[in-house]
């Protein structure tokens, strides 16, 4: 298992690394592992890194001097003796662009009481040379681990990189709070520790139905211990939710449950499922506290971001119509005038809607007791704006052993 788990996980702290080479002529290093998000850095052939993590395929890496990188300005106060920014807000993040929008990934936060040395400076925001432990994302085939140690290599370009203020900014009066805008201040990170860097969206792809349904516990093996370093990382940093790699897990286990005779397989992927069902809640939670306290709810309105995440959580299974997929839960029954689907199957604070073309009042017995289901999502979408699952096929479990 740990064989296989090696070739997802590489995750080390700032203090363990390995120095790197730089292959390519050039080689852009972006805030995100994705092409797509915002390129902080363009290294040059021969220029030394050290690598702090990976996830194929690509590596997380720290240069000589430290990324220039903006800070809000209103949490950073100008020491006017030695022209420095002195960092005064206790999450403040290192962002790629003088913004608050997605595009503007953050690369982490700011130590408090850090120095940070102004390089420009655009409306509302400071360009900063941050400190070297931050780190961001290259493509691992622009560069090549080293052999020997690039120590001196290292201080010589460090050296070499110097940052000069050019824009000392005036100060500002001190203001603690970053103001919200957009997903990226909705799943900001509660607790600055470091996570561990796990691709358990590709994890999660390397087993398919038929696959889980010969061998479950080869699956298991893998995906529990998965499962748990991804609810610590949630825990830690809300950030890390991933709506993707837990919409897929959710199916995985229900697969588990569908096709094993065996109580043990089947306690142990209903525990999963559990796990699931607490991340999904507590990521919840933490946005409805912040819609709560946005000035929208103060009007009246919820802000469409943090509702539009709200539902993604709620209902983050794949509801393409057409496609088998495989539910848990209980079944419930509420009757009411001009109902046409008066039932639903509940997990926790999971609730789909559920249509059974031999009778409605069949799944009427089932109230009380744990049930799988196998069908199609519908076309269209049920009353109330929840997902409409047909169902095809339905089992009643056992209950949980003690």
């Amino acid at each position: 298992m740990l064989t296989f788990l090696s070739l997802f996980l590489f995750a080390q702290d700032d203090s363990d690394f390995k120095y790197a080479e730089v292959i390519s002529e050039t080689a852009a290093i972006h805030a995100f592992y994705d092409a797509k998000s915002a390129v902080v850095y363009e290294a040059v052939k021969g220029m030394p890194l050290k690598v702090v993590a990976e996830v194929y395929p690509w590596s997380k890496v720290q240069i000589p001097g430290g990324f220039d990188l903006w800070v809000y300005k209103e949490l950073a106060k100008l020491d006017a003796e030695n022209g420095v920014f002195r960092v005064i807000g206790s999450r403040t993040r290192a962002r790629p662009l003088p913004s608050t929008a997605s595009s503007s990934h953050p690369l982490g936060l700011f130590p408090r009481e850090f120095d940070l040395v102004p390089l420009a400076e655009n409306e509302e925001w400071v360009q900063v040379r941050a400190p070297e432990e931050l780190s961001a994302w290259i493509l691992t085939s622009a560069i090549k681990v080293a052999e020997e140690d690039m120590g001196e290599v290292w201080k010589e370009y460090s050296e070499n990189r110097q940052a000069v203020s050019i824009f000392p900014p005036e100060a500002e009066e001190e203001i603690l709070e970053e103001p919200v805008s957009g997903q990226e201040e909705v799943v900001e990170a509660i607790v600055a520790q470091p996570v561990e860097i796990v691709n358990y969206l590709a994890l999660a792809q390397g087993f398919d139905e038929s696959r889980i349904a010969l061998n479950p516990k080869e699956y298991l093996d893998v995906a529990i211990p998965a499962l748990e370093v991804l609810g610590d990382n949630v825990a830690r940093d809300v950030h890390t939710y991933d709506f993707d790699a837990i919409a897929r897990f959710e199916t995985q286990f229900a697969y588990v449950i569908w096709h094993s005779s065996d109580s043990k397989l089947i306690k142990e992927a209903r525990s999963g499922l559990t796990v699931i069902d607490g991340m999904r809640n507590f990521y919840i939670s933490r946005i409805d506290n912040l819609i709560i306290n946005t000035d929208l709810a103060e009007e009246g309105n919820l802000d469409p971001t943090m509702r539009s995440l709200r539902d993604r959580a709620m209902y983050s299974r794949d509801t393409t119509a057409g496609e088998l997929d495989i539910l848990v839960g209980w079944v419930e029954f509420s009757p009411r005038p001009m109902n046409q689907y008066p039932f639903s199957l509940v997990r926790s604070k999971m609730n789909y809607l559920v249509y059974s073309p031999d009778s409605h009042v069949k799944l009427k017995p089932f109230n009380s007791r744990a049930v799988i289901m196998r069908g199609k999502w519908g076309e269209t979408i049920g009353t109330d704006s929840k997902p409409l699952f047909y169902i095809s096929e339905i089992r009643v479990l056992p209950p949980l052993e003690s």
